[in-house]
């Protein structure tokens, strides 16, 4: 009987499982993410609240949910690898605008971002994906 309940307890991915309790302190752990995060991150915020989740796990979690498209893997500006958090956008005319100083993301909605894709699509036939704009620079608070 206690095979069959932690067979329960598991939820698939590829070829992978993982636990539906670390799943799902993973999971909340990046949702509570207000800029971009490193696994390592994740990982020592875990250990740190005395939660009993393995480094491997906290990399394949996140790693399956970027290639589900959950959350975005970017290059942080010191080159190393950062996930960011995506927030559901269903509307036309958004882009994320990432602050290369403090790695915050802002989401922004704006009609010119429509005129910007279609702009590139008809002088340089290029069709741009525009739930994934990202745009760098520095914000506000870091000039």
């Amino acid at each position: 009987m206690k095979t069959i309940s932690k067979f329960r307890q598991k939820q698939y991915y590829g070829n992978m499982t993982y636990n539906t309790r670390q799943k799902e302190i993973i999971e909340k752990a990046i949702s509570k993410k207000k800029k971009d995060f490193s696994i390592k991150e994740i990982y020592l915020e875990l250990s740190a609240n005395g939660e009993d989740v393995g480094q491997t796990t906290v990399y394949r979690l996140v790693e399956s949910l970027a290639e589900e498209g959950a959350i975005r893997k970017t290059l942080g500006a010191d080159g190393s690898v950062r996930y960011q958090r995506l927030d559901k956008c269903n509307h036309y005319g958004h882009c994320y605008l990432k602050c290369n100083k403090c790695g915050r993301f802002q989401h922004v909605d704006c009609e010119d971002v429509c005129d910007l894709s279609a702009h590139i699509e008809n002088h340089h036939k290029f069709k741009v994906d525009e739930a994934n704009i990202v745009i760098n620079g520095t914000c506000r608070s870091c000039l």
